[in-house]
Parts: C-alpha cells; structure tokens; sequence
C-alpha cells in the first residue's frame, strides 16, 4: 500500500515538473512558530517535520505565508495568554533576523510584494483566536502595532465574547457587545477577522458587524464531512456576499469523518510498534512524529485513507457553491500530526494546481485558488 501511494505521488511531482510554470502560493495559515517555541525548531530546518519551514515552502513556490500566534485558550487566560503571544512574536523576530535573506514580516500586502520581489518569503502574522488580547481593545492594538494582522476570533473553546464551533458547553454562542466591538475595531486599524474556528452564530454576527472582506482562513465543507469545523453551503454562499474567501484546510479529520475512527483504531493496534518508536527517536521530536505517522498512515485501512483528491474534492465544492473567486488555501501544516496522500508539505503545492488542471480549472481559477483570491482580500483589508 504505501509503495502504491508513493508511486502516485512521484508521478504527480514528475507531472508538475513537466507542466505550466509554478504559480506563487499564498497560505492562510500555518503553526509552525508553535514548533520554533515549543520544539527548538528553526524555520531553515530541511527536515520532513515541521512542515512550513523555509525549504518547504520554497520548494511549493509559496511567496507568502501567514504564520498563526496560538496559545491554547482552555489553559491560558488573561495576562498569561497575551505573553506567551508576545513571545511567540519574539520567537519569531529572531528567526527573521537569523534568516533575513529568506524572507521578512509583512505588514502590509505592498511590503509583501516588495518582500516577494527581492526574492524572499513574505510572513504575515495572525493571532489564533482572540483569548490574548484579554478583552482589552488596547491589547488588540498593540499586537497590530506589532505586526500582526489577522486573528481567528475563537479558538476550540468559547471566550468570554464569542462562541467556538467546538465548545460543548454553549454552542449556540455568539457574540457579545464587547464581540461586536473587537470586529469594529479590527475593521479600523486593517486586521482581518477569521472566521474559522467559530460557531455559526458567531459567523453570522460578525457578518453583520464587519464591513470588510472576511476569511475562513483553515476549514472545510460540511456538505462533504459534517464536523463542527466545518461550514455550510449557506456559509459560504454569505462569505461570497461579503467578498470574503475560505482557505480549505487538509487535515484528513476535517475532510472526511471516517478518517478519525480508522486512524485511532490503527494507533491503537500498533501500540507496541509506537512505544518502539518512541524509544528509538524519544518521543516528541521531530523524527518520532514523522515515523509515528508513517507507520499508522501505511496501515491504515484502504477505504479510510484520505488522498490529494478528497482535498480538491472540497476545494471543486466551495469553487460551485461560493464561486471561484472565493476559494483560497489554508493548510494548517504543523498544527495537525497528518496530511492527505500526496500534500505531506507545502513543497507539494503545485500538485494541487495541476490536479486542478486536469479537473479542467482554468488557469485563472487555479492562480486564484493558489494565492490571488487571497491576496485581493488582504489588500482591500490590511493596505486600506
């Protein structure tokens, strides 16, 4: 099994090679600053994990790249959530002054030309979900002040101002007054407000207060995997109305809902070959992940793998139901532990948009799916 699906991927990369020129990929979101802080990673590692590192994303052709600043709501509140943000910011100052001949913060979609040009990577950082700003519009000011310019309004759990989609507790939340300001506030000092991540009803209330352009910047289509995660056609039809777009995520739990089951229950039957694992690579590196996921990717059974394909599935999906120029990438890569066959890093982009081509996309769709329905989006937002 794993030697056919290797085989498939190599001709997909010998198929790309063969193809149109690459066409420069813009990702709305990405964790990898979580493994800079977390792991001890640097962005230039050429490694197979993280995912988003330098390299990578210089192999997929991505020329700009959204780098999410996470902390983990459920743990961290208040002061405690807004400095481990800080410092994640600052983990990630001092990459981009280690490697400042590979790429540079963008603070601006005109600076991330520039940035472009000189033939560096653009990064644009992003809050991941609202818990540091500790319900303090003046802290909201200051993450922009330093460069941030975007944030996920919710994470996996309600805040005390807008609802998540996955939060049992409450899950018709939405926003608050105080809610409705930060979206006000975000559309006046040039943040984008992200919408994935919350419940609909916080969706539709932010729809209602914005006068900007929105992006779900890392889900995907419930009419294809009914998750929690995921939106509606209604969904997207209103994100096409706002001008918005959707960065379709590849994590194979959010693509389909048989993936989860299969992938635990494989875990599960490989226990003793996973301790080996860990013992052989110490659990929590780079190289115990990559094995770990390998083994239980390999066994998995044939029916609940997720390829290539169920990704542009989902993307043929939102392209029908919000229209084409509405459709963006948002991998989420060093956030999830697994990927789709074919799309293991950001250096197999330019497959997607060859798969594209062979599903009969126009070259247009295809350059606005890869990158250019999002930059628009940023520059009606962030330059206004």
């Amino acid at each position: 099994m794993a030697i056919r699906w290797a085989l498939a991927t190599a001709v997909a990369i010998i198929a790309v090679a063969m193809s149109a020129a690459p066409i420069p990929v813009m990702d709305l979101h990405s964790d990898t600053l979580l493994r800079v802080i977390d792991n001890g990673v640097d962005l230039a590692d050429e490694g197979p994990w993280p995912n988003a590192t330098l390299p990578h994303m210089r192999e997929g052709h991505v020329t700009e790249q959204v780098y999410a600043v996470w902390t983990d709501s459920r743990s961290l509140h208040g002061i405690a959530s807004t400095g481990r943000a800080m410092r994640m910011i600052g983990a990630f100052e001092a990459q981009a002054e280690r490697h400042r001949d590979q790429m540079a913060l963008a603070r601006s979609m005109a600076e991330a030309r520039e940035i472009v040009d000189s033939g560096r990577i653009a990064i644009i950082l992003w809050l991941e979900g609202g818990a540091p700003i500790d319900e303090n519009l003046d802290i909201l000011r200051e993450f922009h002040r330093l460069g941030i310019r975007g944030m996920t309004l919710t994470w996996m759990n309600n805040l005390p101002w807008a609802g998540s989609s996955t939060d049992p507790r409450n899950p018709e939340m939405g926003l608050t007054d105080f809610g409705r300001d930060v979206v006000r506030e975000m559309n006046r000092i040039g943040m984008v407000v992200d919408l994935s991540h919350v419940s609909d009803q916080t969706f539709y209330d932010a729809l209602e207060v914005t006068t900007d352009p929105v992006v779900l910047s890392h889900s995907c289509c419930k009419a294809l995997s009914d998750h929690p995660r995921n939106v509606t056609d209604d969904m997207l039809r209103a994100l096409a109305e706002n001008g918005g777009v959707i960065g379709l995520n590849i994590f194979p739990g959010y693509l389909s809902l048989t993936w989860e089951p299969a992938w635990d229950a494989t875990a599960d039957s490989l226990r003793a070959e996973i301790d080996a694992l860990a013992e052989e690579h110490r659990r929590g590196t780079g190289a115990y992940r990559e094995a770990r996921r390998r083994l239980i990717q390999e066994n998995m059974p044939e029916e609940a793998v997720v390829t290539l394909d169920l990704y542009l599935d989902h993307i043929d999906h939102a392209i029908e139901v919000a229209g084409p120029e509405h459709v963006a990438l948002g991998s989420d890569y060093d956030g999830i532990g697994a990927y789709p066959v074919g799309l293991e890093s950001p250096a197999n982009w330019q497959i997607v948009a060859e798969a594209m081509r062979e599903r009969g996309h126009s070259e247009e769709v295809i350059r606005g799916v890869m990158g250019d329905n999002a930059r628009r989006v940023f520059e009606q937002v962030i330059d206004h």
